[in-house]
Formats: C-alpha cells, structure tokens, sequence
C-alpha cells in the first residue's frame, strides 16, 4: 500500500519530461516494489487456486522469483521507452534474458 501510494505521488508531481535522473530513479525502484507486490499476490493467489497444491513454501518462492523477474523486465522497458530506445531488437535480448534465468531457475529446481 505504501509503494502504491508513493508511485501515485511520484506520477502526481513529477514530470517526467524535464525529470532529473534522481527522480526518475526514485520512480524505477517504486514503480519496481508496487509491480512486484502485485505480481508476487497474483502469483500466490493463481498458483493456489488454479495450478498447484503443493506446499506453499514453494509457491512462495516461484511467485516472489517471477515477480522479480517480470518487475525488472518492466523497468527495462520503460527505461528504454523513457529515453527512445524501446526498439523490437533492442527489447528482445531482455526478454531473452528473462526466460532464460527462469529456465535456468526451474532446471536447478526440477534437479534438487
């Protein structure tokens, strides 16, 4: 509630167009906690309900990586939007990057 409350403020009183870098700092993280929160309880929440019954610690664990990785994800393209670099072949290798850490992050869990 705090991160989404400060995200509502920041967007309020300040102008991204002539932002310092500070500012837009200060967006990215909060923009980063608000879209992880939410990510995170949709994530426990789906998983529970639709998918899976296993033990919730490990629900908890998905959940919280997926809501990291798609957080950063967001913040990478709205970094690269911000400043006019949001090109199809320069948004590609960060999504790439994405899927590959949760392949990599779901081959280290199906092995242990």
């Amino acid at each position: 509630m705090v991160s989404l409350a400060s995200l509502g403020a920041i967007i309020v009183f300040i102008n991204p167009a002539n932002a310092e870098f500070a500012s837009l700092a200060l967006f990215s993280v909060v923009l980063f906690l608000v879209l992880f929160s939410l990510l995170s309880w949709a994530g426990i929440f789906l998983r529970r309900k639709f998918i899976s019954k296993d033990n919730f610690s490990r629900v908890l664990k998905i959940a919280f990586r997926e809501g990291v990785l798609v957080s950063v994800l967001g913040t990478i393209f709205l970094w690269l939007n911000h400043f006019g670099n949001f090109k199809f072949w320069i948004a590609t290798p960060a999504l790439i990057l994405v899927v590959g850490l949760e392949y990599f992050f779901l081959s280290l869990e199906n092995k242990g």
